[in-house]
């Protein structure tokens, strides 16, 4: 058969749709990373940003708004359209915001040499707008055509941010560095810029907020020379300077030839040094953006396929990988490519031997995302404790919310403790444990934050100390895990002690109303109590009221049910829990409390372990309404899809479990309570190279309940299942129905 050139072509095209075609069949498996929408969470409440970073990567570049508003905490708030530039430390779902450090804006303008003014008045004159049809993100990959016609795309590696640019042609071409505090929360305290060669920058940014010593040091590369630039240092230009400039509000522009119609930019950052920063950028060879978007996003393909999951529901698949997403983006790694990550006491800070991590959001990730992540990274979890003991050995104690290797302080108890007791009951001990156990003791024999009190009273007064509920209550789990730790060590003294100690809660557990309530300093409850009264850090509860904080003691269930008269009783407070009006009274409660079903709030985490507490009174059906109603209702595929802060992973890692149909009520005790799944199937892909295969049968949109649970062949006479059973593989099946379990 003889062939023309057009005939050939034709069958060429032919060949290529029906290749495309089968590629789009329903029964062809599709890539994990296809699922996730990094949008999901950057409106509403959820303070997620879109841009690109590695898995629990040291950099983040991501569009920032120029907003310092709450719903900006992450920088960007779907709602907005305006850019202020490309910042590259992010913060994912806080209630803070802080970071945002170094911004960087290509465009079309600068401002004339010598224009007169503080930089922070100046600068919004060259913010641009964009469109969200404009916008595409990916884990690992953003790109924006912003309407000055500029397009953006961004990656990342584990320790370099990267830009691909385009811009119109027969344009000025300009990038613009911004040091100062124009689109920070913090405060600039001293910036340095250093132009090394006309296409290399050098500098540092260093600032006090939330972290108040944050040192961040950057280096940036050009893929092109640009031909002249120009800094204002608050009132004082610069030309082509060949010295370092010095300021506490640096803004620089850099002009390239019109004929460049693309550039590529390098960033670098260390905590440490320039030479940390300088590294970050010259182990990443040439200019090959491609290659390093595609090698972050097989990375992050290799993560999210730690979870193989099935569903008919696209929707359930999008929430699912896009929660999956969510719980590794932090931690963040701290330590720079020369291993080292700060500055103490007059010498470096290093981490030879492991990976050093910051960004620990403890007060929530303890509860879902370390469990998780014990699971699916077990070996990250040593390096995460490495990292408590190095914090230690740096600042006293323990971590209680670590930020950019700062010790903020904030939120309450030393939740260290738990995901520590959590690793080790799980066999991940590749530190050195007596000094952790040092480490741990010390950080709960302080006098700080309550511990005084609680040491001298047996309970944390209201009359003496905020938050004193929560505290109380807090603590008193966190000495139930110090209690485990010291028994499995062989500390007999310290494990009646601590476990003494962890039971305070039943210091402040009023029978007559049925409430976790305060208490002063001589044993009178406090008067004109309300259950429903929130008042944010100026209260007896943190972020929640008492119907919130009442259900708050994971390590002794049993116990609670008691207090409430019996399992009868239990459940009837729960059901009001649930029933209850959705209002929070008082006038400064807390923002945080969101995603309310009665007075269940699912927006913040005290109440993430309540709707499987049903289960210990003996009525799963109802733990299994309440998952599937919070499941269905408080997630979506969409940029408000989250009912509140996403807090580094706990709010995704929640939805993670739950669809797979079990919860880690108690943190730190191995155990996982089965809920009501809502994957046709998936497999775990463990550490261990074995594999936890879970089906589903009889399910259905209405069969929200599990009759059975099948584990390896075997029907079980319980409504948990414990992490050795999942880490040994084997097979687990639900059997569904629409009707309740008996």
């Amino acid at each position: 058969m003889n062939f023309s050139l057009p005939s050939i072509i034709h069958w060429f095209l032919l060949l290529n749709l029906l290749g495309g075609l089968s590629a789009c069949e329903p029964n062809q498996p599709s890539k994990a990373i296809d699922q996730v929408d990094p949008f999901i969470g950057t409106g509403g409440h959820g303070h997620t940003y879109p841009g690109a970073t590695y898995p629990f990567g040291q950099i983040q570049v991501s569009p920032n708004n120029g907003r310092n508003g709450w719903d900006w905490c992450s920088g960007y708030h779907y709602s907005d359209s305006l850019l202020a530039g490309f910042t590259h430390l992010h913060l994912s779902g806080t209630g803070i915001g802080d970071l945002c450090d170094i911004a960087i804006l290509p465009g079309l303008k600068s401002l004339p040499y010598g224009t007169p003014g503080k930089n922070r008045d100046l600068v919004p004159q060259l913010y641009t707008t964009y469109k969200h049809e404009n916008e595409q993100a990916e884990p690992g990959f953003y790109r924006v055509k912003l309407d000055n016609q500029v397009d953006v795309e961004l990656t990342a590696t584990q320790r370099m941010g990267a830009y691909r640019i385009h811009f119109p042609k027969a344009s000025s071409k300009t990038v613009l560095l911004d040091l100062g505090f124009a689109i920070n929360w913090d405060k600039t305290t001293d910036t340095y810029l250093q132009v090394e060669e006309m296409n290399t920058l050098t500098g540092y940014r260093f600032s006090t907020g939330w972290a108040e010593d944050q040192k961040v040091y950057f280096a940036i590369r050009f893929s092109y020379p640009f031909s002249n630039w120009t800094a204002k240092s608050n009132e004082e230009w610069f030309l082509n300077s060949p010295d370092g400039i010095q300021s506490d509000d640096l803004l620089a522009f850099f002009h390239f030839n019109e004929d460049i119609d693309s550039l590529k930019i390098k960033v670098g950052i260390s905590a440490a040094s320039i030479e940390g920063a300088l590294a970050a950028i010259d182990q990443t060879g040439g200019w090959n953006f491609n290659q390093w978007k595609s090698s972050t996003q097989a990375t992050w393909e290799s993560h999210l396929g730690l979870i193989e999951a099935k569903s008919d529901n696209n929707d359930i698949l999008s929430n699912f990988y896009t929660a999956l997403y969510h719980a590794q983006v932090a931690p963040n790694l701290h330590s720079d490519w020369l291993n080292e990550y700060g500055f103490h006491d007059g010498k470096f800070l290093r981490s030879d031997s492991f990976d050093f991590y910051s960004t620990f959001s403890l007060w929530d990730t303890y509860r879902a995302l370390h469990p998780l992540l014990t699971i699916i990274q077990s070996e990250r979890s040593n390096h995460f404790i490495q990292s408590f003991l190095a914090h230690y050995e740096q600042h006293g104690k323990l971590p209680v919310w670590a930020l950019f290797n700062n010790e903020t302080n904030c939120m309450i108890g030393n939740h260290s403790i738990p995901v520590i007791v959590d690793a080790y009951r799980k066999g991940i001990r590749d530190y050195d444990t007596q000094k952790v156990y040092d480490a741990m003791k010390h950080s709960l024999m302080t006098d700080d934050f309550g511990l005084d009190h609680l040491k001298n009273y047996g309970y944390i007064p209201y009359n003496l100390e905020n938050e004193s509920v929560s505290k109380t209550l807090e603590y008193a789990f966190d000495d139930w895990c110090m209690a485990q730790m010291a028994q499995w060590m062989g500390k007999d003294e310290d494990y009646h002690y601590f476990l003494n100690r962890s039971k305070a809660y039943q210091q402040l557990f009023d029978s007559e109303t049925g409430f976790m309530r305060g208490k002063d300093s001589l044993g009178i409850w406090k008067p004109d109590f309300n259950p429903l009264f929130a008042n944010h850090r100026d209260d007896e509860y943190t972020e929640g009221n008492a119907w919130q904080y009442t259900w708050y003691v994971p390590h002794a269930i049993d116990s609670l049910i008691a207090l409430m008269g019996g399992k009868d009783p239990f459940v009837d407070k729960l059901d009001q829990l649930f029933d209850q009006k959705t209002k929070v009274e008082g006038e400064h409660a807390s923002p945080d409390i969101s995603g309310l079903i009665g007075q269940y709030a699912h927006g913040n985490e005290p109440s993430h372990h309540v709707a499987y507490l049903y289960n210990y009174a003996g009525r799963p059906d109802k733990t299994q309404e309440r998952v599937r109603q919070i499941l269905d209702e408080l997630y979506a595929p969409t940029p408000d899809g989250l009912c509140g802060n996403e807090d580094c992973g706990q709010l995704s890692a929640w939805y993670v479990f739950s669809a797979m149909g079990f919860y880690p009520v108690n943190p730190a005790s191995g155990i996982y309570q089965i809920g009501s799944p809502i994957l046709d199937s998936y497999r775990i892909h463990l550490p261990n190279q074995k594999q936890f295969e879970v089906s589903t049968e009889s399910a259905g949109e209405q069969a929200i309940y599990v009759k059975e649970v099948w584990l390896n062949d075997q029907l079980l006479d319980r409504w948990w299942i414990t992490h050795e059973e999942i880490v040994s593989g084997g097979r687990l099946k639900f059997v569904m129905s629409a009707e309740p379990p008996k």
